[in-house]
């Protein structure tokens, strides 16, 4: 983690939220999901949906290849004072196809996506921690 994305600051948070993202790319190309579950509210509904399919597409030595995510654009949406902050991410995420253990294509490819998502971080006892995020809808 970058010592910037410590900081209880406007471009803190913006480094926060790149890293966190980049430890969930992490998790999608390895299966390793431990540093994204420590930065990460796992009780919310969305990130508890996206723990539970990265252990499924993971189980019984299946594994996954590409879904290497990118963050273009970060809003920062900073509200002084505030213990919560929320910002604006430009989300892509590559092609991502699943093998099987024997070495078989599993389900069929997540193509390429380009979304938006809200994500709500926390700042409390000196760090970051992502308590929501989600696709931006219309």
């Amino acid at each position: 983690m970058p010592e910037l994305a410590k900081e209880n600051s406007k471009a803190g948070l913006e480094a926060f939220i790149r890293y966190w993202y980049a430890t969930f790319s992490y998790a999608t190309e390895s299966g390793d999901i431990d540093a994204w579950v420590a930065i990460t509210d796992t009780t919310n509904v969305v990130a508890a949906a996206y723990k539970d399919a990265l252990e499924r597409n993971y189980a019984q030595g299946r594994w996954m290849v590409g879904g290497k995510i990118t963050t273009p654009a970060i809003e920062i949406l900073w509200t002084p004072g505030a213990s919560t902050q929320e910002a604006k991410v430009q989300v892509v995420q590559e092609e991502i196809q699943y093998i099987n253990a024997d070495g078989t294509m599993g389900k069929e490819s997540t193509p390429l996506s380009n979304i938006a998502e809200a994500v709500f971080a926390e700042y409390a006892s000196g760090s970051w921690r992502i308590t929501d995020n989600g696709m931006i809808v219309g």
